[in-house]
């Protein structure tokens, strides 16, 4: 059965702390430059005017969708009864192979480079099977 009550201290903070990591993850200090130069932005000086009025609905969409990463792995992880760290580990990684990898991978048609998914995957990866583990031993 499906324990849909979460706790809200490990929600809010796994919450802000995927935004920030998600931020520091496609930034210079890590991986921009690869994975915007795949893309072919890397180098661009200037904003448009249009994407300088997306950037409040980017922001949005990220924090929603970390606020939902959070939600989902505390639903998942607290349903199956996963209690150390160990175990939420294994349901992150469960997690992540069947719903963010399988996800990725049907992005292949788009045709970007396989550098792309690398970065994308590899922050995918980390927050599901880490924040499993902390969902697990923090209620």
């Amino acid at each position: 059965m499906l324990q849909f009550q979460v706790s809200v201290l490990p929600l809010v903070v796994l919450t802000l702390v995927n935004f920030f990591l998600s931020w520091l993850w496609y930034s210079p200090v890590l991986f921009l430059k690869p994975w915007a130069t795949a893309l072919g932005t890397y180098g661009k000086k200037e904003m448009t005017e249009a994407e300088k009025k997306a950037m409040p609905f980017l922001f949005l969409s990220g924090l929603v969708a970390s606020l939902l990463l959070a939600y989902g792995l505390q639903v998942i992880v607290h349903s199956i009864g996963a209690t150390t760290f160990g175990a939420g580990l294994a349901v992150g990684l469960v997690a992540w192979a069947c719903f963010a990898l399988t996800h990725s991978l049907n992005t292949l048609f788009e045709a970007r480079k396989p550098i792309v998914l690398v970065i994308n995957n590899g922050l995918f990866l980390l927050t599901y099977a880490v924040y499993g583990g902390i969902v697990a031993v923090w209620r």
